[in-house]
This record gives structure tokens, C-alpha cells and sequence, in this order.
């Protein structure tokens, strides 16, 4: 069926191109005033999810892809990437199964939590997503959703949610990239270094901050 290829299988080379793509793309989709995320969002977010699934394989009900989630410490610095992958991954019935790339901010300690379980789930944070705010605008805070979804292809899904299960930690990339069993809470914790392609992705990051 395709549904996809072991992440076990994967070497390190192949994951530094991951996060060489996925920055490519986060950066040309800040580069589109229709779809970057807004600044003061991308600076208050406690935790970043990035998911490229335009070229995932296609399986029953939607496609797989891949792609990396990272949480700020308590003095605001981003942590190393842990790798994730979205088999069958539903981002709302706006999103489907449409071969896209999204940018999903947790911005709550709440929500950033979520990210260090294997299978994250936003839950209701997800769904109270929503807003009125033009894509790419700059915004207040002050009545920021716990959770923020955009898309390269659309710019900014107001009501999108994650469906519980659709993305997971990549245990097995997490493993072969930092060369030893090491979880998604143990990366985020500060227990590995940041490679070079991940610090040019959290320099991009930084740099669409401001």
C-alpha cells in the first residue's frame, strides 16, 4: 500500500535534507505576504510544529509526510528538532489530504506540552482555534487561540484542528539523527546539540520573529 517507509531505514544525511527542505519552504512561505506567519505570532509561540506533506506517498484517506517540532525553553531559546511523521494525517476537513506545507504554533505552555507526547493531539486547544485576523497581518496577542495552524497553499485556517493522532514522534529518526534512543522530551530538555541543518532552521525562525 505505500503507506511509508520506515523512518529505521532512514539515514542521517536523508533527515539533514528533511530539515534543509522544510526550512527551504518555512522560508518561502515567509517570503509570501498571502501566507507567512505574522511576526508577533511567530515570537510568542512556546512551541513550532513544521510538516511537509507534498511529497508524501498517497494512501487511503489522505497521504503521509514528514516533519519536525521544536519548544522554547524558559529563557525563550528554541530547542534541537525533533523529527515527526503524519501517515494519514488529517488537519481538518479544510486541509484533507491536499499535498501542502504547515506551520502549526502552540501558543500555551499547554499546547507546547503536547508536543513531547508520541502521538500528539491539540485536543479542544485545536479546536478553539479561529480568528478574524488577515493573513500575514500583524496582530495583538491579547486574544491569541492556543493553537495557530497556516499553510503555504491558503496562508492562515481559521477553525482547522489536528486530529487526535495524526502526528507523531518519529522515534526511530529521532534515534538514527542523534545517534542514540532519545525522546521527543528529552530533545526539547536540552539532552542533544542542535546540528547545523537544525540551526539554520531555528535561524530562520528567529529571523521572521521580528
Amino acid at each position: 500500500m505505500g503507506l511509508a517507509v520506515s523512518a529505521f531505514a532512514v539515514e542521517k544525511p536523508e533527515l539533514d535534507q528533511r530539515l534543509q527542505t522544510i526550512t527551504e519552504k518555512f522560508t518561502a512561505m515567509q517570503q509570501n505576504p498571502d501566507t507567512r506567519v505574522p511576526a508577533n505570532y511567530l515570537a510568542a509561540a512556546k512551541g513550532i510544529v513544521l510538516i511537509d506533506r507534498t511529497g508524501g506517498a498517497f494512501i487511503i484517506g489522505g497521504h503521509s509526510g514528514y516533519g519536525v517540532a521544536l519548544t522554547r525553553d524558559k529563557a525563550g531559546n528554541w530547542s534541537a528538532p525533533s523529527f515527526v511523521s503524519t501517515v494519514g494525517a488529517s488537519l481538518g476537513l479544510q486541509i484533507g489530504g491536499t499535498r501542502d506545507f504547515f506551520v502549526v504554533l502552540a501558543m500555551t505552555p499547554g499546547a507546547a506540552e503536547t508536543l513531547k507526547q508520541s502521538s500528539i493531539d491539540f485536543g479542544a486547544q485545536a479546536s478553539a482555534t479561529g480568528g478574524t485576523e488577515s493573513t500575514g497581518a500583524e496582530t495583538s496577542t491579547k486574544a491569541t487561540p492556543q493553537v495557530v495552524i497556516y499553510s503555504q497553499n491558503k496562508g492562515y485556517y481559521a477553525g482547522a484542528s489536528l486530529k487526535g493522532g495524526s502526528v507523531k514522534e518519529d522515534a526511530d529518526a529521532n534515534s538514527v539523527y542523534y545517534s542514540r534512543n532519545v525522546s521527543a522530551a528529552d530533545i526539547f530538555s536540552g539532552q542533544v546539540t542542535t546540528s547545523p541543518a537544525g540551526d539554520v532552521l531555528i535561524k530562520e525562525i528567529e529571523r521572521y520573529s521580528h
